[in-house]
Formats: C-alpha cells, structure tokens, sequence
C-alpha cells in the first residue's frame, strides 16, 4: 500500500512540474524563463527515475532507473545554480561560468551511462527485494564522492548569489528570493532526513527518497508566488515605466493580450477586471473597449506606428477616455507584451467642442487652455506633496533658483490662421515636446500661458547644477525646432514654421504654493523671475533666440558657447542686467559658430571702446559672412548712429529698453 501512494505522489509531482513548464512557456516572455524550464525538466528526470527504480522490480530496471535519475541528477545542481544568477542578475557573463561548470555534470553522466561495466562510481550493486519500498543497493565507488560534493558546491554558490541579493534588494522582492533559497536548501534536508531513516529507524518511510517530494513542492511554492505572478520581469518593467503616469489607468498585456496587470485605477473603470483572470485574454472581458484590441493589431501590421485612440465605456455615460498602446519589445524587437494607458478626456474633449460650436473669440480659448494645463505638475512636485502632505499649506519658501520662459514669434498670426482643432493639435504637440525637454533636465513646468511655457529649475528639487540645466533645456529645444517643423508640416496643423524664443535668470526667487486654499499653484515669484520674463521678449530686438543673464552664464562654468551683449535696463527693473546669447555647448559647437563668436567678441570690444568706425567696419564683415546674425546688425546700426551724433562723454554703456 505505501508503494502505491509514493508512486501516486510521484507522478502527481510529476505532472505538477510539468504544469509549472508548460505555463512559463506560454505566458511568460521573459529571457529568464528559460532557465527556470531547464532546471524543471532536470528535476523531471530526476523524479522519473526514481518512479522507475521502485516500481520496475528487478536489477536491469534498477540500472536504467539510475541513468534517468543522473540524466536529471547530475545537471539539477547547476542548472538551479544558472537559474539563480539569472533571476538576481549576476554580471558576470554566462560563458564564464556555464561552460566550466557543465563539464562535471557530463562528466559524470557519461560515466553512469556505463557504470555496470566498471566499477569506478558504484563498486556493488543489487536490487533490493525485501524493502517495502523496493530500490537499489549499492556500494560507492572511486568517483562516487565527485557526484556527491559537486551539488553541494552549487548549491552553496547559488546560496551565497540569494543572500547577497536578500541583502541588496528592497522588502518587496526578498520575498522571492527567499523563496528560492528554501528551493536550493531543501534537497540537503531532504537527503539528510532520507539517510536519518534509512540507518536509523524502521519505518515505512524509511526507504522513501524524499528530495524528489520537496524539491518540486519548493519550487512550486516560489512559481506560484513569483513566477506566475510576475513572470519574472515584464511587470516590474510596466510598474517602473508607470510610476510617471500615476495620474493615469493603465493594464499591462502580454504577447498575446493575456491579462498580467494593471493599478488601482483601471480595476475603477473595468469592474470586470479581477486578479484572479491573469492569463485570460482581455477580450473576454465583458466592458473592454475592443477599439484597444483593434489598434494593437494595426500597429503589428504597421510597424508600430501608434495614435491616440478615443472610446466611450457603456457603463460610463457621458465620458469619454483616451488611451495609447505602447509595446514592449525585446532586444530582437520581438513584441513581449503591452502596456495600455488610458486618461478620462471627457473635460477637455467638452471644451474643445463648445469652442467649435461657439467659435468663441481666440483669447477665451487661450484662457481655457491655460487653466486645463495648469493642473499638472511634474512628477517631482508630486513626488514632494506625497511624502509631505503638510506642503499643500500656502506659502513658501526663499531659494537660489533659475527661470526659463519660452515663447513663439508671431503666434497671434499663425493663430489667426488656424481653425481651433488645428490650433489645439498644434499646441498639444508643441507644447508636449518642449516639455518633455525641459522635464528630462529635472526643471518644473509652472505653467502654460496660451503657447509660452513658464519653467524653473531647483524647486522642488534642489539642483546644484540648476543654471546650466536650464541652459541646455534652452538649446535642446532650439536642436528639436528642425522635427517639430517638419512635424507640423506633415500634419499640415501651421502655416508656417514656429520659432521659439527663451529668456533665462538666476537668482533669489520665492517657491512655494500661491492662491488660495480651494484653488492653488505650485510657482515662483520674485523679481528675478520678472527678469526672465523680460529676456524672452528681448530677443526680438537682438534678433537672438536665447538670452540669458550674467548671474546664469556665471554658474555654467564655462561650459557652454555664449557671446557678450549688452549692459541693459529692462522694463520694469532699475537694476542694469549684463546679458549673453547663448549659441550651443562648447562640446557640441560647430567650428563655423566658434568663428562667428570670436569674430564678434573682437568687434563689440572695439564698439565698448567706442571705435565707432573700427567696429562698425568689423560688424560689416561678420554680416557679410553671416547675414542673418540678428546681433552684429543691431551693433552696426549703432556704429552708424553714434558715428554721426556720438554718446556724452560720461554715458554707462547702459540701454534702457523701452518695451517688453
């Protein structure tokens, strides 16, 4: 009878195992699924084996029952040990340390595909008829103790891998690990507790080869609660990719659109969705739009090409949502699965429609849209007001900070010029690029005022380098203009090509959140801040596109290619400013730009020392060169001017501007 039952629970391990392989093949995409197969199909054997030695009943099966248990047995060890490295990420590359430590294991196999004919691993052998669990008797040869210590080795390798990850990891993913140290620890208990009573007691358990039992029973406890969860990497790399959409639903899908994931917010919107229906496909789901389904398998056909896509929910009347498709691909660019974002649109869809039902004046629209953006922060405001709810108080705080403002030229023409789904489409891509520029260099979007962004860098971030971010958001957004026009070319949303003008300043600024308690913004205020404000609509007299102040240029270090211009007064403030033109990184300056800047610095230290005619000379030689160089015109002009009526004797150098 007790026969009987271990044959039962041997071949129900067995097809447990091979359960655990066939759904890691079919949901799992990961690379690491592989290894944990192999280490499977090894203990497969192993047990096979086993089922065979106590159930054949005679020497010659006893013989073939060892050789399937070594096919298994001699490769279980390290195969656990490459799963490991692999599931905690080892550095070190796999052909250092599979190839070697393959070598014993076919070593050993080889040796026992023949060891009936020497006697160098098992020097006696012989069926035991008399046990109630019936198995081979043997005595160990030469070699023997090299099968017995070589799973012991990699065992303890795979140990030291896990508790050095234990020690590494974060809370959440420990749990895991550890579950995969009980899996490489359990065979020694369990032929420790094996040799404890076959030498020790006469029970019927005493014949009973209990590693087969545990190994499959751990390894099925770390797959129930890692693998089948996670499949090991593609949702930690949907929840990693998710973190700067909190605001946003999103489901993560497989290659096949088999259901593995999703946040809080989309089991609000699809009550159906349950976790207990991972690995189902998500279009059996009884709410799920299948317009997402439909676009998936458009961007396969299309070589991912993506759009938004718009659907109603029956069980949401009234609104309306958007979502994007985005696939995961592996380093082949093989799809691995999806993740699909998806956003209640329904307010700014409304707002767009009763402006083109109304053809309400341009300037109401402008204010509408300013208000719908002026809701979202950047993920770091975010981040900051969660970890300290008390900042949501009104106030703030004085810091050295910088401000960046960005406007179009002449975008009341080319707004003029457009119908408001054409304007809202070109808005929305204009200002979406821009801003994922200036949120890649860490800086806070303020807010938008109709096509200008308000920006700043070091809140609430402390940034020690915040000066020179800004100045390369600046230039990186200068570098972009090239797609973006060629963009809204082909989308035919501008009549004509959109340029941007910035203006940066360092300096004190308050931070903080400005309004009141039902209504509050996150911005800067101060009079520097006033000063970068000033520096965008300075660029239209100097024919410049960035302008930035002394303080700013003075904590790049150096690193970026700027020219002296003006010692001036801008409206508004007494305090005479030193500004620059900002041109490109000194990395990334092209030599014909070097040329340009040097040219003019020599031109405008004559023009300092008020060689009107030396200068005026110089800055006519750089236009014929440059014709287009904004700056050495502006100069030119003034040579001419103070060459007739020169300045008195005892003026500054300061120019007071008359206009913003």
């Amino acid at each position: 009878m007790s026969l009987i039952i271990v044959q039962v629970l041997i071949f129900a391990s067995i097809i447990l195992s091979v359960y655990m392989i066939v759904v890691t093949l079919e949901r799992c995409r990961s690379d690491k699924r592989y290894a944990f197969v192999y280490c499977i199909v090894t203990i497969i054997f192993y047990t096979l084996g086993y089922l065979v030695e106590i159930s054949c009943g005679n020497t010659e099966g006893g013989i073939i029952a060892i050789k399937i248990m070594y096919a298994g047995g001699s490769f279980m060890s390290p195969f656990f040990f490459f799963f490991v490295a692999d599931y905690c990420e080892v550095r070190i590359p796999k052909k250092f340390y599979q190839i070697p430590m393959l070598i014993v294991p076919i070593f050993l196999f080889g040796l026992v595909l023949t060891f009936e004919h020497h006697q160098l691993f098992y020097s006696t052998y012989a069926y035991d008829y008399d046990s109630p669990i019936q198995s081979m008797t043997i005595e160990p040869g030469p070699l023997y103790l090299i099968g017995t210590f070589y799973p012991l080795f990699c065992i303890v390798l795979s140990c030291i891998v896990l508790i050095r990850s234990i020690i590494k990891q974060s809370r959440g993913r420990r749990f895991g690990l550890i579950l995969l140290l009980a899996s490489a620890l359990a065979p020694l208990f369990a032929n420790f507790a094996y040799v404890v009573l076959m030498y020790n007691f006469s029970t019927y358990f005493a014949g009973i080869n209990f590693t087969a039992f545990v190994m499959i029973i751990t390894n099925f406890i770390f797959y129930y609660n890692v693998v089948r969860n996670d499949m090991f990497d593609l949702a930690p790399k949907a929840h990693a990719i998710t973190l700067d959409l909190i605001r946003d639903a999103f489901v993560v899908l497989d290659f096949g659109t088999a259901y593995t994931g999703a946040n809080s917010k989309a089991y609000d919107l699809f009550p159906g969705l349950k976790e207990h229906q991972k690995g189902s496909t998500i279009t059996s789901l009884k709410d799920w739009p299948q317009e997402i389904s439909n676009e998936i398998e458009n961007i396969n056909l299309n070589n991912d090409i993506r759009r938004e896509l718009e659907f109603t929910l029956p069980h949401k009347p009234g609104k309306i949502f958007s979502s994007w498709q985005n696939r995961i691909t592996s380093d082949s660019g093989a799809t691995q699965g999806w993740i699909i974002l998806i956003q209640d649109v329904t307010e700014t869809k409304t707002l767009i429609r009763n402006i083109e039902e109304a053809h309400q004046k341009l300037q109401y629209f402008n204010e509408n849209l300013r208000r719908a953006f002026s809701t979202y922060l950047s993920e770091e405001v975010v981040e900051e007001i969660v970890s300290d709810p008390t900042k949501l108080q009104l106030g703030g705080i004085n810091r050295h900070m910088t401000a960046l403002f960005t406007d179009i030229r002449k975008f009341a023409s080319i707004s003029e010029a457009l119908n408001p789904k054409q304007l809202v489409d070109l808005l929305n891509y204009y200002l979406s690029t821009m801003s994922d520029i200036i949120l890649e260099q860490k800086g806070t979007i303020d807010k938008y005022q109709g096509d200008a962004i308000i920006s700043f860098f070091g809140a609430p971030l402390e940034l020690k380098d915040h000066a020179l971010r800004a100045c390369l958001a600046a230039i990186l957004m200068k570098r972009i203009e090239i797609k973006v026009n060629k963009d809204i070319h082909e989308k035919n949303i501008s009549p004509t090509p959109i340029y941007t003008r910035i203006g940066i300043n360092t300096g004190e600024m308050i931070v903080g959140n400005m309004g009141t308690q039902k209504k509050m913004n996150y911005t800067i205020i101060s009079n520097s801040v006033n000063i970068a404000a000033r520096l965008e609509g300075v660029n239209k007299q100097y024919g410049t596109w960035i302008l930035a102040s002394e303080a700013t240029i003075h904590e790049t270090e150096e690193l970026l290619l700027t020219r002296r211009l003006d010692l001036i007064r801008v409206v508004g403030v007494q305090e005479p400013i030193r500004i620059y033109e900002i041109l490109e990184t000194n990395k990334d300056a092209s030599d014909d730009l070097k040329k340009l800047t040097k040219i003019f610095n020599e031109a405008f230290i004559l023009f300092e020392e008020r060689k009107w005619n030396e200068a005026g000379l110089a800055f006519k030689n750089i236009l014929t060169l440059y014709p287009n160089d904004g700056p050495s015109r502006v100069f030119l002009k003034r040579c001419i001017k103070y060459k007739e009526t020169p300045p008195a004797a005892d003026w500054d150098g300061i120019f007071n501007l008359t206009e913003k």
